[in-house]
């Protein structure tokens, strides 16, 4: 077995690290957007990467030293000490400087996710080294169980060690690509989403799905989100109508909303029928269709024309206020249709065409203001997605209505929708 002052060595930096990560991991859990108190600070992204390609050298230096005789726990402490101290604040400093005025919240919430992953792995590796380290000075194991012990530390060193690779991968890729990268592969994420449910929804029959139905109805789902309270709910609920759910998708203002008459003449009170059903699926997927076409346009005309920010740009190079929140608002609703899309399609799989025409309608309008809100280019130009934009506008208004102005902030009254 280890000697006692190997483990006296030990003791000290795996103590202090296990307290770092543990107050690092506590602070990324605070959904308050970052208050950086620095001024004039560095490139988040330029920390980011060097930091992290640091942390990913010492994590493979660890494995080694972990998996290979002789065992040296001075080498493995000096290691500890140089993650406590170097590694661990420059990433600190990067969560709290990374902010979404700066860099918009798709970077700074993909960064925050990483930093959080990391924090994770990095603990399970300093849990496995205090495991390992009770059999790596042994010659041989002494007996079954002791081998069997040795081999599993091994396997789970290797195993967290690749889990740390995969996590710095991840963050160095981030800051190579930098803002807009992070951007295109998100608005990709959604759209997958979207096209997934467009997918279901026409493999969907509504006459052969009764069995579907009758357990749907006869054990809800707790606590979904996103129910759009329609026009007629909107008042229900005031009487204490249960069922409805608050609807967690945000929707920020770009500062041109235009008002959005409905074109729809569905009755919201009708009694669902099998035409009515058949009837609302086609609408819907027409609807979601043209959700759908948005992404490709928004990645060639808006996202990839966004002024790039990388590790390599000094940050008298970073966008504007102004600019900064226009781009995380078309985001933020290209976002939010993957989670309207779920809603759509939940009441309609209940064959409620009264509550699909509602939800439809504010789908159609979170897309008619994501549009209106970057129509131009990023310097006021009009380009080819300006007369486009126009044109799908009016499309997606006659197929799928619109909320009025009036009517979606009363409807956002009830649900804690975000209308800044």
């Amino acid at each position: 077995m280890s000697s006692p002052s190997s483990s006296g060595v030990l003791s000290t930096p795996l103590g202090t690290l296990k307290i770092l990560l543990r107050s690092f991991s506590d602070q990324l859990s605070n959904l308050t957007p970052n208050k950086t108190s620095i001024s004039n600070p560095p490139n988040a992204l330029a920390i980011l990467h060097d930091s992290t390609s640091v942390l990913r050298a010492q994590g493979t230096k660890l494995s080694l030293l972990l998996l290979n005789k002789p065992f040296t726990p001075s080498a493995i402490a000096s290691i500890l000490a140089s993650i406590s101290a170097e590694c661990l604040p420059g990433l600190r400093t990067v969560y709290e400087i990374c902010s979404p005025d700066v860099y918009g919240n798709v970077t700074q919430n993909e960064v925050r996710n990483q930093l959080r992953d990391l924090v994770s792995v990095i603990t399970n590796l300093v849990d496995d080294i205090e495991g390992m380290a009770e059999y790596a000075e042994m010659d041989a194991p002494e007996g079954l169980k002791e081998f069997k012990d040795y081999v599993g530390k091994r396997e789970e060193i290797l195993q967290v060690t690749g889990q740390v690779w995969s996590v710095c991968d991840r963050m160095l890729a981030t800051a190579k690509v930098g803002i807009v990268g992070v951007a295109m592969d998100k608005a990709k994420e959604w759209e997958a989403l979207i096209k997934d449910a467009i997918d279901e929804l026409e493999g969907w029959d509504p006459d052969a799905d009764d069995d579907f139905d009758m357990d749907f109805d006869s054990e809800p789902e707790e606590g979904r989100s996103g129910q759009v309270i329609s026009r007629e709910v909107v008042n229900e609920q005031q009487k204490g109508i249960d069922g409805v759910q608050e609807n967690e998708m945000k929707h920020p203002s770009n500062g041109n909303d235009t008002e959005l008459q409905s074109t729809s003449q569905t009755p919201l009170t009708e009694h669902p029928q099998t035409t009515d059903v058949h009837a609302a699926k086609a609408k819907v997927l027409k609807v979601l269709k043209l959700i759908k076409m948005l992404y490709p346009a928004l990645r060639k005309r808006r996202i990839s024309t966004y002024p790039p920010f990388t590790r390599l740009n000094p940050t008298s190079s970073l966008h504007p206020w102004h600019q900064v929140k226009q781009f995380s608002d078309m985001l933020a609703f290209c976002e939010d249709f993957s989670t309207a899309t779920d809603d759509l399609a939940d009441v309609l799989y209940e064959r409620a065409p009264n509550l699909v025409q509602a939800k439809m309608e504010l789908i159609t309008t979170m897309a008619c203001r994501c549009v209106d809100g970057v129509k131009k280019g990023w310097n006021e130009e009009e380009d080819e997605f300006t007369e486009w934009s126009g044109k799908w506008i009016a499309r997606v208004k006659e197929v799928g209505g619109g909320i009025p102005e009036e009517e979606l902030e009363l409807s956002q009254k009830y649900q804690g929708l975000r209308l800044d």
